[in-house]
């Protein structure tokens, strides 16, 4: 009989089968608990991310639906409102009758309604998938535009011994917002529906996949900016609205102010604030 060391090769043979069948299933084993451990941790990630979506989108969508009730202005006021705005040139949603967010109500109440959206869009947008976050800058600077619309009082050329005060600059304030609530009540809600059918569809439709590069670092110079620039001025109510809120100001002041501007005026001070003529 053949042997090695003093011991049969038929021995060594079946411990040399026995350790490789050791090592075959160790290397199995290894396989089989990292694979697991990788699903199981990328279950445990999607987990957390849905848990803070979820309450991310639920703190979001709770202050724009409080934020959005409406109030209806009763008549004979709602007649007088109605007469100026379409004298003006504006389409009213629901004509005849004067609907609004109870956050147009006052100044007041739209900026303390912008800032919460600007804070809950910095806390929560790591945790939004990328078509929400899209939608939320989109509104982020509808908004922006409505607040800085309040800038058309403070470049007026008035005379020197003409100046408004802080006092009636807040009237006029409050007077303008209103009007622009009005006329931009259905573009509003639109925005807010659309923010909800996007953040229930990234719930049932959970992507972990990571952009290639941050979505911050690219805001301003991507096309997805570009986009929120176009509807902002090109498609939405607001942009294609400029002039008549121009002249609308200027309405507004000369009724405060007993003054009128003349039409040359009118088209300089739109051309002032907006960088471009103003089509007669």
């Amino acid at each position: 009989m053949e042997s090695y060391l003093g011991y049969p090769l038929f021995l060594w043979q079946g411990l040399t089968n026995l350790l490789s069948l050791l090592m075959g299933g160790l290397v199995i084993a290894f396989v089989t608990t990292f694979y697991l451990k990788r699903k199981d941790e990328s279950t445990r990630v999607a987990g957390v991310i849905l848990e803070k979506r979820v309450e991310a989108q639920h703190e979001i969508l709770n202050v724009l639906e409080n934020s959005s009730q409406k109030l209806e202005m009763t008549q004979p006021s709602a007649g007088a409102i109605r007469e100026i705005l379409l004298t003006h040139g504006f389409t009213l949603p629901y004509d005849p009758h004067i609907q609004y967010a109870d956050i147009f109500s006052s100044i007041e109440k739209y900026r303390k309604f912008f800032h919460s959206f600007e804070r809950l869009f910095s806390k929560h947008r790591l945790w939004l998938d990328t078509k929400t976050r899209h939608q939320m800058f989109l509104m982020q600077g509808y908004f922006a535009a409505i607040n800085a619309s309040m800038l058309l009082f403070n470049r007026i050329p008035f005379p020197a011994d003409a100046q408004l005060t802080k006092e009636e600059m807040d009237k006029l304030s409050d007077q303008l917002i209103f009007y622009l609530g009005v006329v931009l009540d259905e573009e509003f809600n639109k925005l807010i529906m659309d923010l909800d059918v996007l953040m229930v569809r990234s719930i049932y439709k959970l992507n972990l996949a990571r952009p290639k590069r941050s979505f911050l670092s690219r805001r301003f110079t991507n096309k997805e900016a570009k986009k929120a620039e176009a509807f902002l001025l090109k498609e939405s109510i607001m942009g294609q609205a400029l002039p008549k809120i121009v002249i609308l100001s200027l309405g507004l002041v000369e009724a405060l102010k007993g003054m009128e501007f003349t039409e040359e005026q009118h088209f300089k001070y739109y051309e002032s604030y907006s960088g471009k003529p103003m089509q007669e």
